[in-house]
C-alpha cells in the first residue's frame, strides 16, 4: 500500500487513478463526510427512521438537519453542508419530475440511482471535485420501506442500518448488536430507540431537545420531521440515554 504522501501528483485531478488504483480526490471527498455530524437511518418493519445532530451555538439557529423529499421519503446527510443541501434539492426536482410524469410517489431505489449518477459525474471529469458528503435516503414506496446510502464516489448500498459522518464506526457497532438481536425483525418504537442511541453513541454524549432531529415514515403515511422537544420523541430519547449507558458500561467491561 502507499502512503498518502507517495501519491503527490496523484490527488490534483478526478481523472487519474494512483498506482495502487484508487481516486485520491474521492477519498478526500470520504474524509470530509467523514468530520461531518453523524447521521443515523434504520429500517423497520413498515417504515424508516432517520436521525441526526443538528449544530448548535449561541449565536446561530439550529441548523437543518432531516430533510423531506417527496411525501413519502425523506433524506440526511453527513460533510459538507452546501454539497448535501445542493442534492437534496436536485432529488426532490427529480421526485417532483416523477410525480408530474407519473402522477405517482417517485420509487426510492430509481431517485437513489440519479443522484448517484449525478455525483458519480463529478469524479469523472478535470475541474470538477466529488461531492463532500454523503447521503441517506430513507422511505416507503410501492414495493416496502427501503433505506438507501450514497458515498461521495456515486457507489450506493441499500440498508438494514447505517450511519455517516463523524464516528460511524462505533454506531454501526452498536447497531450491529441489535440486529443480531432482534434477528432483523424490528418495530417503529425498537428502530427509534437503536437509532437515537448510535446517534448518542457516534456524538460520544447524551443531548436532547433542539439537537436532535428525527424523520420518519410508516406504512402509508407522510414523512415526518420532528425533534426532541417533541413530546411523542422525548421518552425515544429516554429510552435511548439508558441504552446508551448501558453500551459505555458494556465497552469499559470488555
Amino acid at each position: 500500500m502507499y502512503r498518502l504522501d507517495q501519491l503527490a501528483g496523484y490527488d490534483r485531478s478526478t481523472i487519474l487513478f494512483s498506482p495502487d488504483g484508487r481516486i485520491i480526490q474521492v477519498e478526500y471527498a470520504r474524509k470530509a463526510m467523514a468530520r461531518g455530524s453523524p447521521s443515523i437511518g434504520v429500517r423497520f418493519s413498515d417504515g424508516v427512521v432517520l436521525v441526526g445532530r443538528r449544530k448548535m451555538d449561541v449565536l446561530v439557529l439550529p441548523n437543518k438537519k432531516i430533510f423531506a423529499v417527496d411525501d413519502h421519503l425523506g433524506a440526511t446527510f453527513s460533510g459538507y453542508s452546501a454539497d448535501g443541501r445542493a442534492l437534496i434539492n436536485y432529488a426532490r426536482e427529480r421526485a417532483q419530475v416523477y410525480r408530474f410524469i407519473y402522477n405517482e410517489g417517485v420509487d426510492l431505489r430509481l431517485l437513489a440511482q440519479e443522484v448517484s449518477s449525478l455525483m458519480h459525474t463529478y469524479t469523472q471529469f478535470g475541474g470538477a471535485r466529488p461531492f463532500g458528503c454523503g447521503v441517506i435516503f430513507g422511505g416507503v414506496d410501492t414495493t416496502g420501506p427501503q433505506l438507501v446510502y450514497i458515498d461521495p464516489g456515486g457507489a450506493t448500498m441499500e440498508w438494514l442500518a447505517g450511519a455517516i459522518g463523524m464516528n460511524k464506526e462505533k454506531a454501526e457497532e452498536y447497531l450491529k448488536e441489535v440486529f443480531k438481536d432482534s434477528g432483523r425483525d424490528i418495530d417503529f418504537e425498537g428502530a427509534m430507540v437503536a437509532a437515537l442511541t448510535a446517534l448518542f453513541i457516534a456524538s460520544e454524549e447524551k443531548f436532547g431537545g433542539v439537537e436532535v432531529e428525527v424523520g420518519y415514515v410508516r406504512g402509508n403515511g407522510r414523512f415526518v420531521i420532528r425533534t426532541g422537544e417533541d413530546e411523542e420523541i422525548k421518552s425515544f430519547v429516554e429510552e435511548a440515554y439508558k441504552k446508551f449507558d448501558e453500551w459505555k458500561k458494556k465497552l469499559e467491561s470488555e
